[in-house]
Protein backbone atom coordinates (compact mmCIF):
# COMPACT_ATOMS: atom_id res chain seq x y z
CA UNK A 1 0.00 0.00 0.00
CA UNK A 2 1.39 3.43 -0.73
CA UNK A 3 2.48 5.67 2.07
CA UNK A 4 -0.16 7.45 1.72
CA UNK A 5 -3.11 5.05 1.13
CA UNK A 6 -1.87 3.62 4.77
CA UNK A 7 -2.05 6.97 5.88
CA UNK A 8 -5.61 7.37 4.77
CA UNK A 9 -6.50 3.72 6.29
CA UNK A 10 -5.32 5.48 9.59
CA UNK A 11 -6.65 8.56 9.40
CA UNK A 12 -10.10 6.97 8.75
CA UNK A 13 -9.53 4.70 11.76
CA UNK A 14 -8.96 7.22 14.22
CA UNK A 15 -12.08 9.03 13.44
CA UNK A 16 -14.11 5.95 14.23
CA UNK A 17 -12.12 5.70 17.61
CA UNK A 18 -10.16 8.67 18.60
CA UNK A 19 -8.36 7.32 21.16
CA UNK A 20 -6.34 5.58 17.97
CA UNK A 21 -5.50 8.83 17.13
CA UNK A 22 -3.90 9.49 20.81
CA UNK A 23 -2.18 6.70 20.37
CA UNK A 24 0.44 7.83 17.82
CA UNK A 25 1.34 10.84 21.25
CA UNK A 26 2.65 8.42 23.67
CA UNK A 27 6.60 9.43 23.14
CA UNK A 28 5.59 13.06 23.65
CA UNK A 29 7.00 14.10 27.40
CA UNK A 30 4.27 14.75 30.41
CA UNK A 31 4.42 15.46 33.98
CA UNK A 32 4.82 12.19 35.81
CA UNK A 33 1.77 10.17 37.08
CA UNK A 34 0.38 9.75 41.02
CA UNK A 35 0.90 6.27 41.21
CA UNK A 36 -1.52 5.47 44.53
CA UNK A 37 -2.29 1.90 45.04
CA UNK A 38 -3.70 -0.58 47.63
CA UNK A 39 -1.93 -4.18 47.39
CA UNK A 40 -3.80 -6.63 48.73
CA UNK A 41 -1.46 -9.66 48.25
CA UNK A 42 -2.08 -10.58 44.68
CA UNK A 43 -4.51 -7.69 44.27
CA UNK A 44 -3.79 -4.72 43.33
CA UNK A 45 -6.19 -1.68 43.32
CA UNK A 46 -4.77 1.56 41.85
CA UNK A 47 -3.00 2.98 39.34
CA UNK A 48 0.43 1.20 40.69
CA UNK A 49 3.41 1.15 38.28
CA UNK A 50 3.98 -2.64 38.21
CA UNK A 51 1.91 -5.54 40.03
CA UNK A 52 1.94 -9.03 39.73
CA UNK A 53 -1.56 -11.28 39.88
CA UNK A 54 -4.42 -8.76 39.78
CA UNK A 55 -4.29 -5.32 39.33
CA UNK A 56 -8.07 -3.14 38.76
CA UNK A 57 -7.81 0.23 38.36
CA UNK A 58 -10.31 2.95 36.76
CA UNK A 59 -7.81 4.76 34.49
CA UNK A 60 -4.29 3.68 33.88
CA UNK A 61 -1.56 6.48 33.75
CA UNK A 62 2.43 5.29 32.84
CA UNK A 63 2.32 2.17 33.88
CA UNK A 64 5.21 0.12 33.42
CA UNK A 65 4.30 -3.24 33.68
CA UNK A 66 1.78 -6.25 34.99
CA UNK A 67 1.87 -9.69 34.79
CA UNK A 68 -1.55 -11.41 35.50
CA UNK A 69 -4.51 -9.46 34.93
CA UNK A 70 -4.94 -6.34 34.09
CA UNK A 71 -8.44 -4.86 34.07
CA UNK A 72 -8.81 -1.03 33.42
CA UNK A 73 -12.56 0.07 34.29
CA UNK A 74 -12.35 3.51 31.90
CA UNK A 75 -10.26 5.05 29.61
CA UNK A 76 -6.35 4.89 29.90
CA UNK A 77 -4.25 7.56 29.53
CA UNK A 78 -0.62 7.09 28.28
CA UNK A 79 1.69 4.46 29.18
CA UNK A 80 4.57 4.46 26.77
CA UNK A 81 6.79 1.49 28.74
CA UNK A 82 3.55 -0.91 29.31
CA UNK A 83 4.10 -4.51 29.25
CA UNK A 84 1.56 -6.40 30.18
CA UNK A 85 2.24 -10.52 30.44
CA UNK A 86 -1.08 -12.01 30.95
CA UNK A 87 -4.30 -10.79 30.13
CA UNK A 88 -5.16 -6.61 29.69
CA UNK A 89 -8.81 -6.54 29.99
CA UNK A 90 -10.39 -2.62 29.66
CA UNK A 91 -14.33 -1.49 29.10
CA UNK A 92 -13.14 1.15 26.63
CA UNK A 93 -9.70 -1.22 26.43
CA UNK A 94 -5.79 -1.74 26.68
CA UNK A 95 -3.47 0.68 25.82
CA UNK A 96 0.24 -0.65 26.35
CA UNK A 97 3.78 -0.48 24.61
CA UNK A 98 3.07 -4.30 24.19
CA UNK A 99 0.88 -7.23 25.25
CA UNK A 100 1.95 -10.45 25.31
CA UNK A 101 -1.46 -12.90 25.90
CA UNK A 102 -5.19 -11.63 25.84
CA UNK A 103 -6.23 -8.41 25.16
CA UNK A 104 -9.72 -7.34 25.19
CA UNK A 105 -11.62 -4.04 24.41
CA UNK A 106 -15.43 -3.26 24.61
CA UNK A 107 -13.75 -0.32 22.15
CA UNK A 108 -10.62 -1.40 20.91
CA UNK A 109 -7.27 -2.66 21.90
CA UNK A 110 -4.12 -1.09 20.89
CA UNK A 111 -0.81 -0.88 21.36
CA UNK A 112 2.61 1.00 20.63
CA UNK A 113 4.66 -1.93 19.75
CA UNK A 114 3.75 -5.73 19.47
CA UNK A 115 0.45 -7.58 20.18
CA UNK A 116 1.42 -11.36 20.84
CA UNK A 117 -1.36 -13.60 21.66
CA UNK A 118 -4.80 -13.15 21.25
CA UNK A 119 -6.52 -9.68 20.54
CA UNK A 120 -10.42 -8.52 20.40
CA UNK A 121 -12.05 -4.99 20.22
CA UNK A 122 -15.37 -4.08 19.57
CA UNK A 123 -14.11 -1.74 17.09
CA UNK A 124 -10.97 -1.64 16.55
CA UNK A 125 -7.27 -3.96 16.95
CA UNK A 126 -4.64 -1.85 15.97
CA UNK A 127 -0.94 -2.09 16.54
CA UNK A 128 2.08 0.01 15.07
CA UNK A 129 4.15 -2.56 15.23
CA UNK A 130 3.72 -5.84 15.08
CA UNK A 131 0.62 -8.68 15.81
CA UNK A 132 1.61 -11.52 16.46
CA UNK A 133 -1.43 -14.07 16.98
CA UNK A 134 -5.14 -13.66 16.47
CA UNK A 135 -6.56 -10.45 16.19
CA UNK A 136 -9.97 -9.64 15.88
CA UNK A 137 -11.37 -5.63 15.43
CA UNK A 138 -15.30 -5.16 15.04
CA UNK A 139 -14.42 -3.10 12.07
CA UNK A 140 -10.84 -2.96 11.48
CA UNK A 141 -7.43 -4.78 12.90
CA UNK A 142 -4.52 -3.12 11.69
CA UNK A 143 -0.99 -4.04 12.05
CA UNK A 144 0.84 -1.07 10.85
CA UNK A 145 3.96 -3.64 10.17
CA UNK A 146 3.57 -7.28 9.71
CA UNK A 147 1.27 -9.54 10.80
CA UNK A 148 1.73 -13.17 12.01
CA UNK A 149 -1.49 -15.52 12.43
CA UNK A 150 -5.31 -14.51 11.93
CA UNK A 151 -6.69 -10.46 11.43
CA UNK A 152 -10.00 -10.26 10.88
CA UNK A 153 -12.21 -6.82 10.76
CA UNK A 154 -15.88 -6.47 9.91
CA UNK A 155 -14.67 -3.74 7.56
CA UNK A 156 -10.89 -3.81 6.85
CA UNK A 157 -7.84 -5.78 7.95
CA UNK A 158 -4.27 -4.67 7.00
CA UNK A 159 -0.93 -5.95 7.68
CA UNK A 160 0.90 -3.20 5.97
CA UNK A 161 4.35 -4.74 5.65
CA UNK A 162 3.04 -7.89 5.19
CA UNK A 163 1.09 -10.93 6.00
CA UNK A 164 1.80 -14.50 7.46
CA UNK A 165 -1.07 -16.30 7.71
CA UNK A 166 -5.01 -15.02 6.96
CA UNK A 167 -6.45 -11.47 6.70
CA UNK A 168 -9.83 -11.48 6.30
CA UNK A 169 -12.18 -9.03 6.21
CA UNK A 170 -16.06 -7.86 5.31
CA UNK A 171 -15.02 -4.67 3.29
CA UNK A 172 -11.13 -4.65 2.30
CA UNK A 173 -7.79 -5.94 2.88
CA UNK A 174 -4.82 -4.65 2.42
CA UNK A 175 -0.79 -4.80 2.44
CA UNK A 176 2.59 -3.08 0.83
CA UNK A 177 4.56 -6.15 1.76
CA UNK A 178 4.88 -9.84 0.66
CA UNK A 179 2.10 -12.10 1.35
CA UNK A 180 2.49 -15.86 2.75
CA UNK A 181 -0.80 -17.12 2.99
CA UNK A 182 -4.44 -16.07 2.34
CA UNK A 183 -6.06 -12.65 2.30
CA UNK A 184 -9.62 -12.55 1.50
CA UNK A 185 -12.34 -9.79 1.51
CA UNK A 186 -15.56 -9.14 0.40
CA UNK A 187 -15.12 -6.00 -2.38
CA UNK A 188 -11.19 -5.67 -2.49
CA UNK A 189 -8.17 -7.19 -1.78
CA UNK A 190 -4.87 -4.77 -2.32
CA UNK A 191 -1.21 -6.37 -1.79
CA UNK A 192 1.90 -4.25 -3.00
CA UNK A 193 4.23 -6.66 -2.87
CA UNK A 194 5.06 -10.63 -3.71
CA UNK A 195 1.75 -12.84 -2.91
CA UNK A 196 1.92 -16.92 -2.18
CA UNK A 197 -1.08 -18.50 -1.32
CA UNK A 198 -5.36 -17.79 -1.93
CA UNK A 199 -5.97 -14.11 -2.70
CA UNK A 200 -9.95 -13.71 -2.79
CA UNK A 201 -12.48 -11.33 -2.93
CA UNK A 202 -15.78 -10.42 -3.89
CA UNK A 203 -15.00 -7.64 -6.67
CA UNK A 204 -11.50 -7.34 -7.45
CA UNK A 205 -8.34 -8.25 -6.80
CA UNK A 206 -4.46 -6.57 -7.01
CA UNK A 207 -1.41 -7.85 -6.70
CA UNK A 208 1.45 -5.22 -7.96
CA UNK A 209 4.48 -8.08 -7.56
CA UNK A 210 4.25 -11.49 -8.57
CA UNK A 211 1.40 -13.94 -7.49
CA UNK A 212 1.92 -17.94 -6.68
CA UNK A 213 -1.01 -19.69 -5.85
CA UNK A 214 -4.92 -19.26 -6.42
CA UNK A 215 -6.25 -15.93 -7.39
CA UNK A 216 -9.99 -15.39 -7.84
CA UNK A 217 -12.74 -12.55 -7.56
CA UNK A 218 -15.57 -11.91 -8.50
CA UNK A 219 -15.45 -9.37 -10.91
CA UNK A 220 -11.52 -8.69 -12.24
CA UNK A 221 -8.03 -9.84 -10.83
CA UNK A 222 -5.24 -7.66 -11.71
CA UNK A 223 -1.73 -8.85 -11.09
CA UNK A 224 0.95 -6.68 -12.45
CA UNK A 225 3.68 -9.19 -12.38
CA UNK A 226 3.64 -12.97 -13.30
CA UNK A 227 0.48 -15.03 -11.88
CA UNK A 228 1.56 -18.44 -11.59
CA UNK A 229 -0.71 -20.92 -10.81
CA UNK A 230 -4.90 -20.35 -11.33
CA UNK A 231 -6.01 -16.76 -11.64
CA UNK A 232 -10.41 -16.58 -12.32
CA UNK A 233 -12.66 -14.15 -12.43
CA UNK A 234 -16.11 -13.23 -13.69
CA UNK A 235 -15.33 -10.34 -15.86
CA UNK A 236 -11.38 -9.66 -16.13
CA UNK A 237 -8.44 -11.60 -15.52
CA UNK A 238 -5.33 -9.58 -16.61
CA UNK A 239 -1.50 -10.12 -15.82
CA UNK A 240 1.78 -9.15 -17.05
CA UNK A 241 2.49 -13.01 -17.89
CA UNK A 242 0.24 -15.68 -17.10
CA UNK A 243 1.64 -18.70 -16.34
CA UNK A 244 -0.72 -21.64 -15.52
CA UNK A 245 -4.42 -21.36 -15.78
CA UNK A 246 -6.38 -18.25 -16.56
CA UNK A 247 -10.54 -18.47 -15.80
CA UNK A 248 -12.71 -15.19 -16.75
CA UNK A 249 -16.05 -14.63 -17.99
CA UNK A 250 -15.56 -11.74 -19.94
CA UNK A 251 -11.77 -11.53 -21.10
CA UNK A 252 -7.86 -12.86 -20.10
CA UNK A 253 -5.75 -10.49 -21.06
CA UNK A 254 -2.17 -10.43 -20.64
CA UNK A 255 1.15 -10.20 -22.78
CA UNK A 256 2.67 -13.45 -22.56
CA UNK A 257 0.79 -16.77 -21.58
CA UNK A 258 2.39 -20.21 -20.89
CA UNK A 259 -0.62 -22.26 -19.76
CA UNK A 260 -4.00 -22.56 -20.41
CA UNK A 261 -6.49 -19.57 -20.71
CA UNK A 262 -10.36 -19.73 -21.17
CA UNK A 263 -12.65 -16.90 -21.50
CA UNK A 264 -14.84 -15.14 -24.14
CA UNK A 265 -12.33 -13.39 -25.55
CA UNK A 266 -8.53 -14.20 -24.89
CA UNK A 267 -6.30 -11.44 -25.40
CA UNK A 268 -2.17 -12.59 -25.95
CA UNK A 269 -0.33 -9.18 -26.86
CA UNK A 270 2.76 -11.36 -26.89
CA UNK A 271 4.03 -14.92 -27.35
CA UNK A 272 1.19 -17.87 -26.22
CA UNK A 273 2.69 -21.18 -25.38
CA UNK A 274 -0.08 -23.76 -24.97
CA UNK A 275 -4.01 -23.27 -25.24
CA UNK A 276 -7.19 -20.80 -25.66
CA UNK A 277 -10.34 -21.07 -25.75
CA UNK A 278 -13.27 -18.85 -26.17
CA UNK A 279 -15.36 -16.55 -28.82
CA UNK A 280 -12.32 -14.79 -29.76
CA UNK A 281 -8.59 -15.70 -29.33
CA UNK A 282 -5.84 -13.38 -30.42
CA UNK A 283 -1.73 -13.96 -30.17
CA UNK A 284 0.80 -12.38 -31.33
CA UNK A 285 3.25 -15.62 -32.15
CA UNK A 286 1.79 -19.13 -31.16
CA UNK A 287 3.41 -22.20 -30.01
CA UNK A 288 0.35 -23.94 -29.23
CA UNK A 289 -3.63 -23.75 -30.22
CA UNK A 290 -6.57 -21.32 -30.21
CA UNK A 291 -10.05 -22.65 -30.37
CA UNK A 292 -12.77 -20.95 -30.92
CA UNK A 293 -15.38 -19.11 -33.08
CA UNK A 294 -12.78 -16.75 -34.53
CA UNK A 295 -9.43 -17.10 -34.32
CA UNK A 296 -5.91 -14.44 -34.87
CA UNK A 297 -2.70 -15.64 -35.02
CA UNK A 298 -0.88 -12.11 -35.87
CA UNK A 299 2.48 -13.60 -37.05
CA UNK A 300 1.05 -16.17 -39.39
CA UNK A 301 1.23 -15.83 -43.14
CA UNK A 302 -1.53 -14.03 -44.91
CA UNK A 303 -4.70 -16.18 -45.36
CA UNK A 304 -3.79 -18.00 -41.82
CA UNK A 305 -4.03 -15.06 -39.37
CA UNK A 306 -7.72 -15.63 -38.82
CA UNK A 307 -9.23 -18.58 -39.04
CA UNK A 308 -12.44 -20.33 -37.76
CA UNK A 309 -12.74 -22.77 -35.03
CA UNK A 310 -8.94 -23.13 -34.79
CA UNK A 311 -5.48 -21.67 -35.12
CA UNK A 312 -2.19 -22.75 -34.66
CA UNK A 313 1.46 -20.94 -35.45
CA UNK A 314 2.35 -21.64 -39.33
CA UNK A 315 5.51 -20.74 -40.51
Amino acid sequence: MHPRHAALSLALLAALCPAAGRAQQDTVPEPPASHHAIGLGLLTLGNSRTATGIRINLVDHQVERVTGLNLTLWKPKRNPELVVTGAAVGLIGPRAKRIDGVALGGIGVMATEQLNGVSAGGLIVLSRNEINGIAMGGVAMVAAQRLRGIGLGGLAAVGDHGIDGLAAAGLVTLSEGDVNGIMTSGVGSIDEGRFTGLHLAGGATFTDGEMRGVNAAGIATVVRGPSRGIQAAGGIVAATRLQGIGLAGGTVRTSALDGVAVSAWNNVRGGQRGLTIGIFNYARTLHGLQLGLLNYVRSNPKGLRLLPVFNTGFR
